[in-house]
């Protein structure tokens, strides 16, 4: 059996995808990774406004954030500092940048399909999975057990089969106009992907600036931005997306009745952000 992973070329352009595309930007999560790339994506898609998810909360590199002086709502964006009730939750070092977290009541997307943030996320997160891939490909390359290299043992292919085949996945889903729906089955399939490549890349995957820095990264931007089940996608017969595995309870938390005008309280109960 062989394997070939599919990740855009180390180096090639941002402009290498569509003119003005979304793919643009998972390939520069994959050459730049992901401080570099949400900061391009946030010019790109949300200049000088803080984009929201479901749940109010916002996760973002401290450069995009400090140029917002609105934030998003479902009605367009609002004014910070005029009535917001805007929460810190901590922040998240990176590649020696920083990512903060914040909640803002009465924030989240906008109304209707997916927009160009909710999108061009999902193709981020996208490159970001990619480049795991690869990494571990070229980690496992290089190791041998009893004189056979590692990449070559049956058990290892198979899970390196199921993570490209994850990527390959959702990379068709999204070329195909993604809507709420599609973009959950994209989040789930990628968090799969990511925990898959961390299993494979063995304790090398958990050290403090290796891998799992970025996997875990990968994954609190989906608990922050992946679309609810009461945004409109039918057909979706997976659970809700979490990266931890536990399914959100949107009934208990109000999220049922959010309506972007008012904050859903104490939304998403789960989520990683407000975790110790």
């Amino acid at each position: 059996m062989t394997v070939t992973t599919t990740g855009p070329p180390a180096g090639a352009p941002v402009t290498a995808g569509p003119a003005g595309g979304p793919e643009r930007h998972r390939e520069a999560a994959y050459r730049d990774g992901p401080v570099s790339a949400l900061i391009q994506l946030h010019d790109a898609t949300s200049p000088g406004v803080l984009p929201a998810g479901p749940g109010g909360h916002v996760f973002v590199p401290r450069e995009a954030e400090a140029t917002c002086d609105r934030y998003g709502a479902s009605a367009g964006p609002r004014p910070r500092g005029a009535g917001a009730d805007e929460h810190r939750l901590g922040l998240i070092a990176l590649e020696g940048r920083e990512l903060i977290a914040l909640r803002v009541d009465g924030s989240g997307p906008p109304a209707g399909e997916p927009d160009g943030w909710a999108t061009g996320l999902a193709w981020l997160r996208l490159g970001l999975a990619e480049r795991l891939v690869d990494r571990v490909t070229t980690h496992l390359g290089g190791r041998t057990v009893q004189r056979t290299v590692t990449l070559n043992l049956p058990l290892v292919r198979a899970m390196l089969a199921d993570a490209v085949a994850g990527t390959t996945e959702c990379r068709a889903l999204l070329k195909a106009a993604p809507t709420s729906a599609t973009l959950r089955r994209v989040h789930r399939s990628l968090d799969e992907t990511g925990r898959t490549c961390l299993h494979l890349l063995g304790a090398a995957g958990f050290v403090a600036d290796g891998p799992g820095s970025e996997v875990r990264v990968s994954e609190l931007l989906a608990d922050t931005y992946a679309p609810t089940a009461d945004d409109g996608g039918a057909g979706d017969s997976g659970g809700e997306h979490s990266g931890t595995g536990v399914p959100y309870d949107h009934a208990s938390c109000g999220h049922a009745t959010y309506d972007g005008r008012t904050a859903p309280a104490g939304h998403p109960p789960t989520t990683e952000l407000e975790r110790p």
